[in-house]
């Protein structure tokens, strides 16, 4: 009688622990049903962040390489400019020549004239110099006198194509090679120490360029280093280089960036 009494309450125990272990097994799952949805949004959101930084890189490297073509097509364009104006310039030396010679011409015959006019044989009054002959002298020294004037200007408009075209080469290949215009000067406009980057008032108008370094100035001290990394037309944003911050400092909004050299 005992041992049919014991056995109900055995399978009863029974069916309580299977709950029991049922119920310990369901939660163990959700939790790593959960924890595997969120590793899954995690390396989403990861994948979608590098997704976007390669775009961003891919767009700043495809503006790199227009602003290059349309610095090269502006270098090209001045210099077919430079030498349309040189070749003028030589024309106009031929013709300030040619109308000097005419010049000359001119005024041996002007002298000739009024030799003739002085001679002592003549007995009727002295004629006045031919007026046509007048009329073209001054019209040939006006001309020869507007040929100099435009061969200075041509010559003026080549050599600033020149230097212009030597600016425009010069400013390439700083770009190209990472350095800032020099003597830029700008300052902190922001500072975010979590992921240790800086926002600049200073951008790609003021000479700025991605992968040059800039040095971070307060009261006429160096505080610490930046690369830039980003650039945008009046703004940039550069990272604090690690180990370049001087002990005891920070970078602070308002601080001086300038580039130390070329």
């Amino acid at each position: 009688m005992a041992s049919s009494s014991l056995l109900p309450r055995i399978l009863l125990g029974t069916a309580i622990a299977l709950t029991a272990v049922s119920g310990v097994m369901n939660v163990l799952h959700r939790g790593a049903a959960k924890a595997a949805r969120e590793e899954a949004t995690s390396a989403q959101k990861n994948s979608e962040s590098l997704n976007e930084q390669v775009k961003k890189v891919t767009a700043e490297a495809k503006t790199a390489k227009e602003e290059l073509k349309t610095v090269a097509d502006a270098k090209a364009a001045i210099e077919a400019k430079s030498v349309s104006d040189s070749a003028d310039a030589d024309k106009a030396k031929k013709d300030l020549e040619a109308t000097a010679a005419k010049i000359q011409e001119l005024e041996t015959k002007n002298k000739d004239l009024e030799a003739k006019v002085g001679a002592p044989v003549q007995v009727a009054a002295a004629p006045t110099p031919d007026p046509a002959i007048t009329k073209e002298l001054e019209e040939a020294k006006a001309k020869a006198a507007e040929k100099e004037e435009l061969v200075k200007t041509l010559q003026s408009k080549s050599e600033d194509a020149e230097k212009k075209a030597a600016a425009l080469e010069a400013d390439a290949a700083r770009r190209a090679a990472g350095l800032a215009k020099p003597g830029l000067e700008g300052t902190v406009l922001a500072v975010n120490p979590n992921w240790n980057f800086v926002v600049l008032s200073i951008g790609d108008k003021q000479g700025v360029v991605a992968g040059a370094s800039l040095v971070v100035k307060r009261g006429g001290s160096m505080v610490a280093r930046l690369h830039v990394t980003s650039v945008e037309p009046s703004t940039s944003i550069a990272d604090i280089q690690v180990g370049s911050t001087v002990k005891g400092s920070t970078v602070q909004p308002g601080d001086v960036v300038i580039f130390p050299g070329s």
